[in-house]
């Protein structure tokens, strides 16, 4: 869920950022007020009465009748990893046993929204042929998809590669009683195993994914020598086979 926390802030969970371990380190230090909405609503969903489920309405409406909801504009943060460990942490994710590519939400029922609903579909057993269905729908998707949650009212956006330390940060900007070795210690979650194999980025298909994430890697700052552009140009989507489960 997106949480609100004691003196009123929000943080956001972007799926696959490791938010599930910020939450549960949060409610786990007694920093956490309430649940607000969808467990990914982003910023212009989290305190909109329309944003979600039936649901999610009407415990919209019940905090906001007791007071429990800020009544000026929150200080919200959230997380972003890098654009291309997302596919791959995406891909892993979803190649796990009971997951198997299932349906998150309907991109045709408002009230079954998901943030990764548009990717409904474009599973493969293949990794770059799963890249490849999403630049082929979707161009530069996680920059977009992170751009919903990191919009001009978020205070604070970290990184999934330096968690621990960027929540530490956000923690004391908040000026929120915390214990500092407890959240250091505070033991992973939701981390999806690495596969032996298929995770091999086609490199003028990296390249590709580089051009067109290349906004959001500039923007969070993940743009190095190892991650510059040599051909602007697109060299072109190839084709994948049939859709094919893990």
């Amino acid at each position: 869920m997106a949480l609100l926390l004691k003196g009123g802030s929000i943080f956001l969970h972007i799926p696959k950022t490791g938010g599930r371990w910020v939450g549960k380190v949060l409610a786990a230090a007694g920093l956490v007020e309430s649940e607000l909405g969808h467990m990914h609503a982003d910023a212009d969903r989290v305190l909109s009465p329309s944003g979600g489920s039936g649901r999610h309405l009407l415990a919209y409406l019940l905090k906001r009748k007791f007071g429990i909801l800020p009544r000026t504009s929150p200080f919200m943060f959230c997380f972003v990893r890098n654009p291309l460990d997302w596919y791959e942490s995406f891909f892993n994710y979803n190649c796990e046993r009971g997951v198997n590519w299932r349906y998150e939400g309907d991109v045709h029922d408002p009230h079954n929204w998901h943030p990764n609903a548009q990717l409904n579909g474009l599973g493969s057993s293949d990794f770059n042929c799963f890249v490849r269905n999403v630049i082929k729908a979707y161009p530069g998707y996680v920059t977009e998809m992170y751009s919903r949650f990191a919009t001009p009212q978020v205070s604070f956006v970290g990184k999934q590669e330096n968690l621990c330390d960027d929540l530490v940060t956000v923690l004391k900007k908040l000026q929120l009683p915390f214990d500092e070795k407890f959240i250091r210690g505070f033991e992973k979650v939701g981390v999806s195993p690495k596969r032996s194999t298929g995770l091999a980025w086609d490199p003028e298909l990296k390249e590709e994914v580089t051009r067109l994430e290349y906004a959001g890697l500039t923007r969070w700052g993940y743009v190095a020598s190892n991650l510059t552009v040599t051909n602007p140009a697109s060299p072109g989507i190839q084709e994948c086979p049939a859709e094919a489960r893990c």
